[in-house]
């Protein structure tokens, strides 16, 4: 009976073990075909490295440059509330704050293009001078303005990278078709074809290109009106265009630049630690912008003369209605009523008590958050006015707020009141000129005449170009493509990757995106962006600089080459060969060693940034006809 059993329960043994087997196989082979039917290349999973988690970006103030917004809800169009002033808008550096020793570098670059574009060759009056500065602060915190609202990493990895993508096709196209690095310019130009950015088409196309795009960005970056002025606009747009633009966009496509930021993205070793401490931070550009200029105009009108003379005060009130602005001139006729009885120096008890009533009053008017008619100031007057300590130490604080918020409409209304004059046709162009002098600057050895194309040449200009013609998103996707197209990796390798994306693909994306920020964090370290500011100078605004000797670029060129060479991790050289590894860098590395190419990719690249920066571009026809 033992002996029976024992054989039962093997059996029973057995049998269970071929069913374990049988439900394994037939799990397996479900699970497969599961997988199969409900995960394709679309199918991603998600970041597994979940403590890389980058901030939000904070947000700034909307500017509203074509009209007014809401001081309690901020709306452009709203329906609740009156329209009223948006200081901002007269004055974007509200608020921003930099380091004084950038803002000193940053003062000396801008002064350095005043100094040599107006004084001597346009004009030696100061006050055009102290206004033309104030113009060029209101551009520039503008830029900075709207560049914090840019989510730089998810730019640079979604849409410039793929941009990128096209151009490494067109150089590997044009190696394909020759050899010799000599002729790889030329060849990849011809590849572009038609689609060739207008502004390498010729050095004079690019500088025409650049007046135009800058025409267009006119309503975003100058104050309010002032592109009603045709002499100050074409005076910007001719400094801009000829004199920040061309050079900088010269310096940012020279070869021996781009290795210099090729070795600060490769290098790994920790950042090079400041040798002195932060420096305080100051208002963006203020010292810059502060007037030279201190005799006062006989055309400036003060606010007693317009409040004295009725016609003036009636003029000056219908205006500042157009501007959403009649709130301010009110806060400061109150503020002079204010002052008249307080300055008093026999106050009764009770007189103080209606002053104290008063000044309550203007606080609850002016200075909460939702009122209406709310008047941005600085946070030291609304201290003092919660404080009760505005009998002894404000009113001379609030008479220098109420000049300065009323400053910007006194010199607009006076220029309004001005007689209409005959708009002149606006002249072709300044300081490059075709006279022998001038071609020096707009030509030079390193970019010659661009691609040289002539005007019969066939024209097609979108922007969007190389965007829309990739089927490429993220990281994952170029790194592939990358590996395909310039490295020409097996493909047992690609399909193992194309497995993997569905793994890791959002995984990197993460990695990368987090990479990038802390790249970009190093370098806007306060020591090394006073350092690119100055190398900018030097080599942009300062033409008796001496330039980087042929032995020094030279060594800078292999450096990078070799550097480009050890980043490659040695198990994915492993997978490709050395000799792909060698060919896909070399075809890199000489492709970033053509400036014509260097600036076509450039000027993508920046028609992409500027559409970001300023996205009303997208809704401007005009660029496209050009």
């Amino acid at each position: 009976v033992q002996i029976e059993d024992w054989l039962q329960f093997d059996t029973l043994k057995e049998n269970a073990l071929y069913l374990n087997i049988l439900m394994i196989f037939w799990s397996f082979l479900a699970g497969v075909v599961t997988f199969y039917w409900s995960l394709g290349p679309d199918s991603l999973l998600p970041n597994i490295l979940f403590t890389i988690e980058r901030k939000p970006k904070l947000k700034q103030q909307e500017l509203f440059p074509q009209g007014h917004s809401c001081a309690v809800c901020g709306k452009v169009k709203c329906q609740r509330h009156k329209p009223t002033l948006l200081l901002e808008n007269y004055q974007p550096w509200l608020g921003l704050k930099i380091s004084s020793k950038v803002d000193a570098s940053l003062s000396e670059v801008s002064e350095l293009k005043v100094s040599e574009f107006i004084v001597g060759e346009v004009t030696d009056d100061e006050t055009f001078i102290d206004e033309l500065r104030a113009t060029l602060r209101f551009f520039a915190a503008i830029l900075v303005r709207r560049a914090q609202k840019v989510d730089i990493p998810i730019l640079v990895n979604q849409k410039l990278l793929k941009a990128a993508m096209k151009h490494i096709e067109i150089i590997s196209k044009a190696r394909q078709k020759v050899k010799n690095k000599e002729y790889l310019q030329q060849t990849a130009l011809e590849e572009y074809g038609p689609d060739l950015h207008l502004a390498l088409r010729s050095r004079r196309d690019e500088l025409q290109y650049l007046r135009k795009l800058t025409e267009l960005l006119f309503p975003y970056i100058l104050p309010p009106k002032a592109t009603e002025c045709s002499s100050l606009a074409l005076l910007i747009q001719e400094i801009l265009a000829g004199s920040v633009f061309l050079p900088s966009l010269d310096f940012l496509a020279d070869p021996d630049f781009v290795n210099h930021l090729l070795l600060i993205f490769i290098d790994d070793s920790p950042p090079e630690p400041a040798t002195e401490p932060p420096s305080p931070l100051v208002p963006f550009l203020q010292k810059y912008a502060d007037p030279r200029n201190k005799t006062q105009s006989v055309l400036k009108l003060e606010l007693k003369e317009i409040r004295d003379q009725q016609d003036l005060l009636f003029r000056f009130m219908n205006f500042l209605k157009q501007e959403g602005a009649v709130h301010v001139l009110q806060f400061c006729l109150t503020v002079e009523e204010f002052n008249d009885r307080i300055l008093c120096p026999e106050l009764s008890e009770s007189e103080m008590l209606t002053l104290h009533a008063e000044v309550k009053k203007i606080y609850e008017t002016y200075c909460l958050d939702e009122s209406i008619d709310k008047i941005k100031f600085d946070p030291f007057i609304v201290e003092q006015i919660q404080q009760s300590k505005i009998i002894k130490s404000v009113p001379g604080k609030l008479i220098k707020e109420k000049g300065q918020h009323l400053e910007p409409f006194l010199m607009s209304f006076i220029n309004s009141c001005e007689s209409p004059k005959p708009k002149p046709s606006r002249p072709e162009l300044t300081i490059l000129s075709p006279t022998s002098e001038n071609n020096k600057k707009l030509f030079n050895d390193l970019f010659k005449n661009n691609a040289n194309r002539s005007d019969s040449t066939e024209k097609k200009y979108n922007q969007n170009y190389f965007i829309e013609m990739m089927a490429l998103d993220g990281v994952y996707d170029y790194l592939m493509y990358v590996g395909r197209v310039v490295f020409h990796i097996p493909d047992w390798l690609h399909h193992l990757l194309m497995g993997g994306r569905i793994l890791f693909k959002n995984t990197l994306e993460a990695y990368s995106d987090w990479y990038l920020q802390y790249k970009l964090d190093q370098l806007l370290q306060e020591h090394r962006l006073v350092s690119l500011i100055t190398l900018l100078r030097d080599a942009v605004f300062c033409e008796n600089t001496e330039s980087r000797s042929t032995r020094d670029k030279q060594n800078r060129a292999k450096q990078t080459f070799d550097e480009m060479m050890n980043y490659i991790p040695d198990f994915i050289v492993k997978c490709i060969g050395e000799e792909a590894k060698y060919e896909g860098i070399r075809l890199l590395f000489e492709g970033l060693q053509q400036p014509v190419l260097n600036k076509q990719l450039t000027y993508v690249l920046m028609d992409i940034v500027l559409q970001e920066l300023f996205p009303e571009l997208t809704k401007v026809r005009a660029m496209t006809t050009y």
